[in-house]
C-alpha cells in the first residue's frame, strides 16, 4: 500500500487587516485585471518561505524539527509591502503579488529552511528568493508594477507549516504547525 503524501509549504501570514488592504489595492489597479481574475481568499494571503511539495505524512515530525532548528536564534522581524507586481516576470504574467522588503532575518530564515528541507533539485535550481504575497491569480495578463507608498510594516513572529489541498475551486490551506521566532525552540 502506498504511503499518504501531503502537499506542503512553509509560510508567514500577515495580519488580516493587512491582507484585506492588499487585496483591495489590487481591485484598484489599472489597467483593469483580466476578467478571469480570482482574488486570493484573505485567510490564505501569505509569504511563502519555502514550497516543499509532496512529502510523506510519516516525515511530518522530522520536517517540524527542521523548521524549529531553522528558526532557532532568529528574532521576529518586520515586513513592508513595497509594490504590487505581476509574476512571472516577462510577457505572460499570471498573478499579482505584493513584493515586500527583504530584511536580513527573513533571508537567513529562508536560506536555513532551503538548506534543511528543499528537495536537492530545487536547491540547485534556486536563482534567488523574491519575497512576495500572491493576491490575485488569472489566466494571462499584462505586466505592471505599482508602488505601495506609505504602507506600514507588520511584524512576523511565527512561521507556519501549511498543507495545501488542490480542489476544483482552488487550493485549500490548513496550518499544521506554528513555530515562534524570538524564543528558544
Amino acid at each position: 500500500m502506498r504511503e499518504k503524501t501531503l502537499r506542503l509549504f512553509i509560510a508567514a501570514y500577515p495580519p488580516t487587516g493587512v491582507a484585506e488592504h492588499l487585496v483591495r489595492a489590487c481591485a484598484e489597479l489599472g489597467p483593469p485585471l483580466p476578467s478571469d481574475a480570482r482574488p486570493t481568499p484573505i485567510e490564505q494571503v501569505h509569504l511563502t518561505l519555502l514550497f516543499l511539495g509532496d512529502r510523506r505524512a510519516s516525515d511530518l515530525e522530522s520536517i517540524e524539527e527542521s523548521i524549529r532548528r531553522s528558526c532557532a536564534g532568529l528574532e521576529a522581524f518586520s515586513l513592508v509591502p513595497e509594490a504590487l507586481i505581476t509574476l512571472p516576470f516577462g510577457r505572460h504574467p499570471r498573478l499579482v503579488a505584493a513584493r515586500t522588503n527583504a530584511p536580513p532575518t527573513l533571508l537567513e530564515l529562508q536560506r536555513r529552511l532551503a538548506t534543511r528541507l528543499a528537495a536537492p533539485e530545487r536547491n540547485r535550481k534556486r536563482s534567488g528568493y523574491l519575497p512576495h504575497m500572491t493576491l490575485v491569480r488569472f489566466g494571462r495578463g499584462t505586466e505592471a508594477e505599482v508602488a505601495l507608498d506609505g504602507f506600514g510594516a507588520f511584524r512576523v513572529d511565527r512561521i507556519t507549516l501549511v498543507r495545501s489541498v488542490l480542489t476544483p475551486k482552488g487550493a485549500q490551506h490548513r496550518g499544521l504547525v506554528d513555530v515562534p521566532l524570538g524564543r528558544d525552540q
